[in-house]
């Protein structure tokens, strides 16, 4: 709507001072705008998954923060929930969805999308039988030992190639199986992937007779939210960086946080 002053109309102090907060009032309103996130649902919490009582709702984490952070800054965000993961990232850049939540940066995503500072960081693990300790520390201790591994999952950060691995196992459970029978000495995952499993309904870090140790030397794989480079989602990404580290700041990220993840560390 355009709103005009009578010609021979003479703005005095209270008549500028309406007019200055309606156009305040409409800039306020043609800077909000409504975004759309996609994500994958995973096995269950902490971040974005469904429950089977409660139809395609989606919940978690993700499904909590995400929107909050932007309602914050004054913006809405809507959650899909229903593209695998790699059509998700297809529909980013293309521009079909405006953001992708929990991306890994590399050099060919970085020719199509631009990034967030790291939301999260992972924390690599070996895991092994607690009745035997194979003195693994380092990347290189991995390759004197017969590791195994999920088929179709790439171990690069951890120095593994896919000759390196027995790469059989197509469920984390099978995975585990295989190392208690003693097919493979070890294998390695990040510890939140193994946290969340089946949701959280197992607790396989206090499996009798499965270990785990830190591998320092292996770079912590960070997750970022992505944007189709250029866009005018991408261009809102400093901002959104801004009130993620408000949010941590606060301690409101790692409140609600807890209540998705209990005690698993939330690193940044």
């Amino acid at each position: 709507m355009l709103f005009r002053l009578p010609f021979d109309a003479r703005p005095g102090p209270l008549r500028c001072r309406l007019l200055g907060l309606l156009l305040l009032l409409c800039s306020g309103l043609a800077s909000a705008h409504s975004f759309t996130a996609c994500a994958e649902p995973g096995d269950g919490p902490p971040w974005l998954y469904r429950s089977p009582n409660q139809g395609d709702q989606l919940l978690g984490f993700s499904a909590e923060f995400w929107p909050q952070l932007f309602r914050s800054m004054g913006h809405e965000l809507r959650l899909i929930g229903d593209l695998p993961f790699k059509r998700c990232l297809q529909a980013v850049a293309k521009g079909q969805v405006d953001f992708v939540l929990g991306a890994y940066k590399d050099e060919e995503r970085q020719r199509t999308l631009a990034f967030s500072a790291p939301i999260r960081t992972l924390t690599p693990q070996v895991f092994y039988r607690s009745d035997r300790q194979l003195g693994i520390r380092t990347r290189e201790d991995l390759k004197r030992w017969h590791g195994c591994g999920m088929n179709g999952s790439s171990y690069a950060h951890y120095g593994l190639q896919p000759d390196d691995l027995d790469l059989g196992a197509r469920s984390f459970r099978t995975l585990i199986e295989k190392l208690m029978m003693g097919r493979c000495d070890y294998f390695v995952e990040e510890l939140e992937v193994v946290a969340q499993l089946e949701l959280g309904r197992t607790n396989y870090l206090a499996l009798p007779g499965l270990a785990h140790a830190p591998l320092p030397d292996v770079p912590a794989p960070a997750l970022h939210l992505a944007a189709a480079r250029h866009s005018a989602a991408a261009a809102l990404l400093p901002e959104i960086d801004a009130a993620f580290a408000r949010a941590a700041r606060s301690g409101d990220l790692h409140r609600m946080w807890r209540r998705y993840a209990g005690d698993l560390p939330y690193n940044y």
